[in-house]
């Protein structure tokens, strides 16, 4: 797509779309961007004082439109991070990178996840909290790849589509099941020849 086919799709867009396309540009093509700031421009806004600008639409969530990326959500992540560990978390936040075509962020969410998933199951064994503290240690551990992570990756306010969780879910399911029938029957089985 030209330069100029992008101002006969941004004239149809509301003022706040027009704003949230350049508040998220890292998000849409460089010349989109480019498009909704002369439409801006044409419509009598001052694009040149960018703050004001960017004031006016911090209370407001960005609207997803058909090229903005497919991402699972940060609510997903943080299920995924509680329910089977921050392990899981963060392999769904490196599918939301490498949608977003930002692979540089891989390694680092993937490498704190397993560290971090490592160090919890350390301390659980340590203070023996049990069933309750791994959702503590889950829950915190999706709060920094959600915060840190995602603000520093993706970027804060980004609009984007959500991704169905069912697939991750199937995959899940099918590994943390037999993974715990066989620590039931390992527990069992330990606590006869104990006997």
């Amino acid at each position: 797509m030209t330069y100029y086919d992008w101002p006969n799709i941004v004239s149809k867009l509301s003022n706040d779309d027009l704003v949230r396309i350049i508040r998220d540009e890292r998000s849409y093509p460089e010349l989109k961007v480019a498009a909704a700031l002369t439409e801006l421009k044409n419509r009598g806004i001052d694009t040149e004082n960018y703050h004001n600008l960017m004031e006016s639409m911090k209370d407001k969530d960005p609207e997803p439109d058909e090229n903005s990326p497919i991402l699972y959500s940060d609510k997903v992540i943080y299920t995924f991070s509680i329910l089977f560990s921050v392990i899981f978390g963060g392999i769904l936040f490196a599918i939301n990178l490498k949608e977003v075509n930002n692979k540089k962020g891989i390694l680092p969410v993937v490498s704190f996840s397993i560290l971090y998933t490592a160090l919890s199951i350390y301390l659980l064994n340590k203070i023996n909290l049990g069933t309750l503290g791994s959702f503590i240690f889950g829950a915190f551990g999706a709060i920094i790849i959600n915060n840190l992570f995602w603000n520093k990756y993706i970027g804060k306010g980004v609009a984007y589509r959500k991704k169905s969780y069912r697939k991750p879910l199937i995959i899940a399911l099918i590994i943390f099941i037999p993974l715990t029938a066989f620590i039931v029957w390992a527990t069992i089985i330990t606590g006869q020849y104990q006997q």
